[in-house]
């Protein structure tokens, strides 16, 4: 048989550890290890989360530097290439923005009869001007019947007649004709 074991306590109680108070001491000292244990984790932990955070920084740092080289090296290339692109739109507005010289003079080539020379033409955006002699009214006639049904000119104006002088039996005339817009010029090229 075993003998029974008494718990000797040399210290005596005192009579606040039995009370409330006591009581209440002894469950916050025992509950607060428990605390700071749990202090101490969440600590330990937010350090070890923040090395990591750390090291997520400089590699995202490094990898930041890498791509910045790479841009600057391809900085030379974008800035040509705007450039050219600008020089592009140049050519671009300054094609639309001119006349089609060639369309317009072989319109004028076709609607001019034999015996009509001319001394001036001027040809700019809205209009083209004619100067010039024609040998025989019937020149002058077919000249400006043509230029009314040719699909380019949209006005046809005889500005000035004067008859034939002593030594030559010419015609002198000056007339304007109105050039239709852009898209029917550009139509009248392919024709």
């Amino acid at each position: 048989m075993t003998a029974q074991t008494k718990e000797i306590n040399l210290l005596p109680k005192d009579k606040w550890e039995t009370g409330v108070v006591g009581k209440l001491l002894h469950w916050a000292l025992n509950i607060g290890r428990y605390v700071v244990v749990f202090t101490e984790l969440i600590v330990i932990s937010a350090f070890l989360f923040r090395f990591g955070l750390d090291r997520r920084l400089t590699d995202l740092n490094e990898e930041m530097k890498q791509k910045q080289t790479v841009i600057k090296s391809y900085g030379d290339l974008e800035d040509k290439f705007r450039r050219l692109q600008l020089q592009l739109e140049s050519v671009k507005n300054v094609e639309d923005e001119t006349t089609k010289a060639d369309v317009i003079l072989s319109n004028i080539s076709q609607i001019t009869p034999l015996d009509t020379s001319y001394s001036s033409i001027n040809i700019n955006k809205e209009k083209v001007a004619l100067e010039g002699q024609t040998f025989s009214d019937v020149g002058l006639a077919t000249l400006l019947a043509k230029a009314q049904t040719n699909e380019m000119f949209i006005e046809v104006v005889l500005e000035n007649v004067s008859s034939a002088t002593d030594k030559s039996q010419a015609i002198d005339f000056r007339m304007t004709l109105g050039l239709e817009e852009k898209e029917k010029t550009s139509k009248g090229k392919k024709k």
